[in-house]
């Protein structure tokens, strides 16, 4: 990733004279120029001789970087990068010659990488930074990746017993920097500068890596689509989702959305599910954890951080290389909570206590953007292990909150994991909405309603589409994926005292659109539509043919939502 500077209270780019002499916009709104010895920039093209002598290179390695964290390991490939920039230019993956740059499907079950020891005093803390940005990844998509200890000791660009290194560097233009599966061994190395230990707020090591490990994964920056109107980079790349301002693999200083950690969106979870299929789906594993205090006496090991409740482990031991509990003497209630860095849409938590240490009365709540909600009370607990269900909601954050400890030491919360799970994901969520029209005079009854993940059925701008007065019938309202999507089940929500009576959900089959289910003589407000095998498709429209009895030329739909099953 490249480094990021603050300057003058705004964020700017470090490699700003590349962007420019590139023909790029710049680096986004309130971007500032870093330095005042900029030479002239020329706004004709460069030679690829030119391009070449101003393109930063690794001292050590003589490998070319670009836009930031992007390796380019001889002149050949700077050369085919330098090509794709004259090209018109959510979540991409790298493309070679228009075969996809991905890790095969036994080789993404075995992606075994070592951690330098050389790193030092640092090591233990790249360590933990690694197995979380790792986790981040696994949970969305069905890879694994592997730390082999025991080649630590021995670690760097020749070690053959891993895929990959991860490895101090200095002085570099970057935070740090990655690479991608088609490079060769010698160049398949997470390096981090020693400037990515600095302070770089409100992005932390993990979010850095989490981005970097993306490259790992073949994914490109998201900033280089036509879309973010800077820093683009080439065109050797082909679309997973739709564009995702928000995505981990955004730039924040190219136009990105993204101003706190770098952390995984909804779009980037079911992008990578895509290209890699499903992971465990544990959203917890791609948070941040904190907690109102810790209990923490001498070595680490009597240190319950709350960072043991999302780190993978289910071992319900009670000590603080596994679970979390409140400081000596904190007055209950006292909470454990992980920051999910985005809105997710989540049913389910699973918590693991310590064996010797079950909280008796405890609370799991949810942050909705303006209050915790409970969406789980419990009393007389002695479960070791416990599942709570609920109905859906949107959250960024969850917690346990504990009221009561365990019987033998009522004023300790222990908790050894966290584990939050949206388990019916709504593929819908990923999609971009458009329509044939939309009706906006008391309130504009956008498109996007149909996948905001509110499936109130009111009639309203807030919580509804409706085509445009006097718009002829049929109308539609339309969900591109920008990729290809495979699902069974499509629930559909329309609005109360304005569902459409006939309808058809069509998709598209790459040359026009075909109906999927026709429904005629329609009253009802909320239908569940199945497929005997599974559908693969880019994008899924409903068709509005006739309104409601009440108001027959408004087709009204409040929301759509795809699932795989």
């Amino acid at each position: 990733m490249k480094r990021m500077t603050l300057k003058r209270n705004v964020w700017v780019c470090h490699a700003l004279r590349l962007m420019a002499l590139l023909g790029s916009a710049g680096c986004g709104a309130g971007v500032a120029p870093e330095a005042s010895d900029e030479e002239p920039v020329s706004t004709q093209r460069l030679s690829f001789e030119e391009f070449e002598r101003r393109t930063y290179r690794e001292p050590e390695t003589g490998i070319y970087i670009v836009d930031g964290d992007m390796p380019m390991s001889d002149l050949d490939e700077l050369r085919e990068y330098y090509d794709g920039l004259s090209k018109p230019g959510a979540l991409i993956v790298r493309t070679v010659n228009g075969v996809t740059a991905t890790w095969s499907n036994a080789q993404k079950l075995d992606l075994r990488y070592c951690v330098s020891t050389g790193f030092g005093s640092r090591y233990a803390r790249v360590v933990e930074a690694m197995s979380r940005a790792a986790n981040a990844w696994e949970s969305a998509a069905n890879v694994d990746f592997i730390h082999v200890q025991a080649e630590d000791s021995n670690c760097g660009a020749s070690n053959p017993n891993v895929v990959f290194d991860v490895s101090p560097v200095s002085g570099q233009d970057y935070l740090a920097r990655a690479f991608f599966p088609d490079d060769v061994r010698a160049n398949r190395n997470v390096l981090i500068d020693a400037s990515a230990f600095g302070s770089i707020p409100p992005y932390t090591l993990e979010g850095v890596l989490r981005h970097e490990l993306g490259h790992t994964l073949g994914l490109r920056h998201e900033h280089t689509r036509p879309d973010s109107g800077v820093c683009h980079e080439d065109s050797n790349w082909r679309t997973l989702t739709h564009y995702d301002p928000d995505s981990v693999m955004h730039y924040p200083q190219c136009a990105g959305t993204n101003t706190v950690d770098l952390h995984l969106t909804q779009r980037d979870r079911i992008g990578i599910r895509a290209l890699y299929g499903r992971g465990n789906l544990n959203l917890a594993l791609m948070g941040n954890a904190s907690a109102s205090s810790t209990y923490c006496v001498g070595t680490s090991e009597h240190c319950y951080s709350p960072n043991r409740v999302n780190d993978a482990s289910r071992d319900s031991t009670l000590n603080g290389l596994h679970g979390w509990t409140n400081a000596n003497g904190a007055a209950l209630p006292q909470w454990v909570q992980v920051d999910l860095g985005k809105p997710h849409v989540i049913n389910q938590v699973n918590a693991v206590f310590s064996s010797d240490g079950v909280p008796q009365a405890y609370s799991i709540e949810v942050w909705t953007g303006s209050a915790w909600v409970a969406v789980n009370n419990v009393t007389g607990n002695t479960q070791v292990e416990r599942i709570q269900t609920f109905e859906p909601v949107v959250a960024s954050r969850v917690r346990l909150l504990g009221r009561l400890g365990s019987t033998t030491q009522p004023g300790y919360v222990r908790v050894n994991e966290l584990e939050v799970y949206n388990n019916h994901e709504n593929l819908a969520l990923s999609a971009k909405a458009s329509a044939s029209s939309s009706f906006c005079a008391l309130g504009c009854y956008s498109a996007s309603k149909v996948n905001d993940g509110n499936f109130s059925t009111l009639i309203g701008g807030d919580t509804s589409w409706t085509n445009a007065w006097g718009a002829a019938l049929p109308q539609w309202v339309e969900l591109d994926f920008g990729g290809p999507r495979t699902f069974r089940h499509v629930e559909l929500f329309m609005s109360e005292d304005g569902a459409p009576q006939t309808y058809s959900i069509q998709i598209w089959n790459g040359n026009t659109w075909e109906d999927l289910h026709e429904v005629h003589g329609n009253s009802q407000w909320w239908r569940s539509h199945y497929t005997l095998t599974p559908t693969t498709t880019s994008k899924l429209r409903v068709l509005g043919k006739l309104g409601s009895a009440l108001q027959p030329g408004y087709v009204r739909i409040n929301e759509v939502e795809i699932y795989e099953n």
